[in-house]
């Protein structure tokens, strides 16, 4: 029996017009295919090269990380990669920001109890040459003694003076070296004082420390420091008093643990020039040393006040001391307003067989403001209120006093 599916197919014989329409079906049907192919490879060999696009970071920007508001980084702390002059220019118009991380100066805020607003430079951006910054006790270099000035003492003086601004420590030997000479008429003497005490405010009274001021030093407050402490174990044989004035601190309450301060380096010595009416105050020794202020004094009535070396006597510094007039008698008790010696004493005692015999003598204050630059003392040497403070912190029993 024949299945269904297995019957066999019949052929019918094909006319010679049937096939030829056969034929072209088929040219027509390969035609086709071959059109379909080119236009598949033509579409493969297109699209082969048009691969994700890398994007260059030629503008790429990269944000700060530090700054929270991404707005605001992107339009401020935009680094631009492989820049071209456009972007350069347009860089270099948008606004800065400083972060302040790597200011050159830093100017920290007034501590707490200080008496001025005035900026206080630290020891990073002031001491430079100075002193090792944040290291405790570090002396200044020492001053160098310039070249001599070129004319005259009064063009030297003039020259001295013009170099206050830019080169302050040249400017203070040149003008302790005039006034050491004593080959200047009194007219550039005075000058020369007034520069030493112009200097005297921007070197020695200021916090900033100069390169190159040997009577300066930094320092960084330990904790439990005081200015007595201090001012001992440096060794820098003044009274502590000084260290709070300098540093234009009202009260020692103010003082913290890493702070930093400028230490004046004692001992300091005195001079007083009679003729003058000039107590002077010095630095160093021999060829270092700078007079570092001037001021105004009272000498004895008829040339009284003796002349020669002397030193602090013992124990003989006081503050509002009682005294006795040794003519009279009278007597007047500590800060009482009429008391003629003022509110400091600074007893002094030769140092030669000439100056022993001289006792009783010393530098004190006076209510006579007046008597300033005149010969009205018993022989003492007498300061104004405010001078003959700064005089008892620096001159101490280390000092050497000279009168003449």
């Amino acid at each position: 029996m024949t299945l269904p599916s297995q019957s066999p197919r019949s052929h019918s014989p094909i006319s010679s017009g049937a096939r030829n329409a056969q034929g072209m079906r088929s040219l027509f049907i390969a035609v086709a295919a071959i059109g379909l192919g080119g236009a598949a490879a033509g579409w493969f060999l297109t699209h082969k090269s048009e691969s994700p696009e890398v994007k260059s970071e030629t503008t790429a920007s990269i944000t700060d990380p530090l700054i929270d508001d991404a707005a605001t980084a992107a339009a401020t702390s935009t680094i631009v990669v492989n820049a071209t002059a456009a972007d350069i220019n347009a860089a270099s118009s948008a606004p800065a920001v400083n972060t302040g991380a790597n200011t050159a100066t830093a100017t920290p805020t007034a501590p707490l109890g200080t008496a001025t607003t005035t900026s206080i430079a630290t020891a990073q951006s002031a001491v430079a040459g100075a002193a090792t910054a944040g290291i405790a006790g570090t002396p200044g270099t020492p001053a160098t003694t310039p070249a001599a000035t070129i004319g005259n003492a009064a063009q030297r003086i003039q020259q001295a003076n013009a170099m206050i601004a830019s080169d302050p420590i040249r400017a203070r030997v040149e003008l302790t070296r005039l006034l050491d000479s004593n080959a200047l008429s009194a007219t550039e003497r005075t000058q020369a004082y007034a520069g030493i005490n112009n200097l005297a405010s921007a070197l020695f009274f200021s916090p900033n420390i100069v390169p190159g001021d040997i009577a300066s030093q930094s320092y960084v407050v330990k904790k439990g420091d005081s200015f007595a402490r201090i001012t001992n174990r440096e060794k820098l044989a003044i009274d502590w008093r000084f260290i709070q004035r300098i540093n234009q601190i009202a009260s020692e309450k103010a003082l913290r643990a890493d702070m930093r301060l400028k230490l004046a380096h004692g001992p300091f010595d005195g001079e007083v020039i009679k003729a003058d009416y000039r107590f002077n105050i010095y630095a160093g020794t021999g060829s270092e040393r700078v007079m570092v202020a001037s001021f105004p004094c009272g000498v004895g009535t008829n040339d009284s006040t003796p002349v020669g070396t002397f030193k602090v006597r013992t124990g003989s510094k006081l503050i509002d001391p009682e005294w006795s007039n040794p003519r009279t008698g009278e007597k007047f008790k500590s800060n009482d307003p009429k008391n003629p010696i003022g509110e400091r004493w600074i007893g002094l005692q030769g140092t030669t067989p000439e100056t022993a015999k001289f006792t009783g003598y010393g530098i004190h204050g006076t209510v006579e403001p007046q008597s300033i630059g005149k010969q009205m003392s018993m022989g003492c040497v007498r300061l104004g209120d405010a001078e003959v403070q700064v005089v008892y912190e620096l001159i101490g029993e280390s000092s050497t006093i000279v009168i003449r």
